[in-house]
């Protein structure tokens, strides 16, 4: 009898500890505020639909506002498995994935529908791209989302021609749109977006390049009361899961990861046009003026900038040329074969 009792202690110690196991905690680094309409409520959603669709068997705990890590070092901390997930700009994986900087080429994916497109799951380019940050980094990514095209936060003038950086100290945030700002005459130093509120402050830097959407959450409006509205970089932040941590999950607990991160890109994609126009509504709340280009200062701009991607061509390997082939694709695609027309070129 006593044995039979020992075998009960036994067997209920060892569902004890399956059931330990099967439950799943997870934390998220988040750089702004759970409250930002941007990335802080998208990444809110996905916690609620997985702890949801799991019966809570997934927590999520999400730290904001970077007191884990800055946006300059969330990928690291993912990659490292000091945290599990967290949410990180594509512009961090250049200097281990050169060619990922394909999707910051100026100018090369300048409508809505393109970027949808190229950033769709099922979308070639997004195929390649997410590979290669999965062998090479050890991350793997569970969406994209966009945050806003890139515009120049200034003070006392716009920039809408490309001879008014010359010159100019101006903030940027990856390799790329420092390369730009070179081409087209600007001084560029890569400040971390948390930290161009100060900069722009400070004197540190006379523009600022970024996104619209970081007005509110970076108070932009306290130092800058002018936005050129050039567009020129789609900015998209992806949700990212240490691989190692992701093999150890059951296949019903990577399903329940997996189709809540679709379900809330979905929103969040679908969002987008809302959420930067309601962007632009606060900035001009707070009094910025905003101007956006003419059809012929843009080709101002595109000329100034071409350089940037002939050195891309140049210099890019494998995964540059299936990038360029994918988009020379997507590009006959009925999607994607014309960009709006904006107005009529008076120069000539």
């Amino acid at each position: 009898m006593r044995r039979v009792r020992y075998l009960i202690i036994a067997f209920a110690f060892v569902l004890g500890q399956q059931g330990s196991a099967a439950q799943v905690k997870l934390r998220a680094s988040l750089q702004v505020a759970v409250s930002e309409p941007y990335l802080g409520v998208p990444l809110v959603q996905f916690k609620e639909e997985v702890e949801k669709r799991s019966n809570k068997a997934i927590t999520i705990e999400i730290i904001d506002k970077g007191k884990l890590y800055i946006d300059t070092e969330v990928v690291g901390g993912i990659a490292s498995g000091a945290v599990e997930m967290g949410v990180a700009g594509t512009y961090q994986f250049a200097k281990k994935i050169p060619e990922i900087t394909f999707v910051e080429q100026p100018f090369l994916f300048n409508f809505e529908a393109l970027v949808r497109a190229a950033t769709s799951p099922d979308g070639e380019i997004r195929k390649l791209i997410d590979k290669t940050v999965l062998e090479v980094m050890g991350v793997r990514v569970l969406w994209w989302q966009p945050v806003g095209g890139s515009v120049f936060f200034s003070r006392g003038k716009d920039v809408s021609e490309p001879h008014a950086i010359k010159g100019q100290k101006v903030r940027v945030f990856s390799h790329i749109t420092a390369q730009l700002t070179t081409h087209c005459g600007g001084r560029p130093t890569i400040i971390s977006t948390s930290k161009m509120h100060d900069a722009m402050k400070s004197g540190a830097v006379d523009l600022a390049m970024g996104s619209i959407t970081s007005v509110e959450p970076r108070e932009l409006w306290k130092v800058a009361d002018t936005v050129t509205q050039t567009d020129h970089v789609p900015i998209e932040f992806l949700l990212l899961v240490n691989e190692r941590l992701w093999q150890s999950l059951s296949p019903d607990h990577k399903a329940v990861i997996v189709e809540a991160a679709r379900a809330v890109e979905r929103v969040a994609r679908d969002r987008f046009a809302e959420n930067e126009a309601s962007a632009y509504a606060f900035a001009r709340e707070k009094g910025m003026q905003i101007h956006t280009p003419t059809p012929d200062q843009v080709a101002e701009w595109r000329a100034c900038s071409a350089g940037v991607l002939e050195e891309y061509m140049s210099q890019g390997g494998e995964l540059g040329r299936l990038l360029l082939a994918a988009y020379g694709r997507l590009r006959t695609d009925p999607c994607c074969r014309a960009a709006p027309t904006f107005g009529p070129f008076n120069r000539h």
